[in-house]
């Protein structure tokens, strides 16, 4: 039988992995601003749809600072992920139209679609 706290570890695990593919350094603020956003959205799906009332406040406030930094450093994230131009895992979290567009992706399309690959993943390990 698997307790929500495995659910919770593997939900982490999965988060920290996609992260890390993407080439997004663990020492960039935004690195764990993203992560937490991401758990966030994958357990609430409800957080994306509000994404600067909702889910940066809340990133914010587990991380003792302001919703516009959560911002700002979630985009940059981002852009380092989109940088990398690793186009193979890009295509994989995201999908072949943002990368046909060559336009980096809003913040709440980057996360929205990475927490719904989560969600996908999680109900196929049940």
């Amino acid at each position: 039988m698997e307790t929500a706290v495995n659910r919770e570890s593997d939900l982490e695990i999965m988060t920290t992995d996609i992260i890390r593919q993407l080439g997004i350094p663990a020492h960039i603020k935004g690195y764990w601003y993203l992560r937490y956003a991401l758990i966030l959205c994958t357990e609430n799906n409800e957080m994306i749809t509000s994404v600067t009332k909702t889910l940066y406040p809340a990133v914010a406030a587990k991380f003792k600072t302001a919703p516009s930094g959560v911002d700002s450093n979630i985009r940059r994230a981002i852009e380092i992920a989109w940088d990398n131009k690793n186009e193979e895992v890009l295509s994989q979290y995201l999908g072949k139209t943002v990368l046909t567009r060559k336009k980096k992706p809003t913040n709440a399309k980057f996360i929205v679609s990475i927490s719904e690959m989560l969600s996908i993943r999680i109900k196929m390990q049940k």
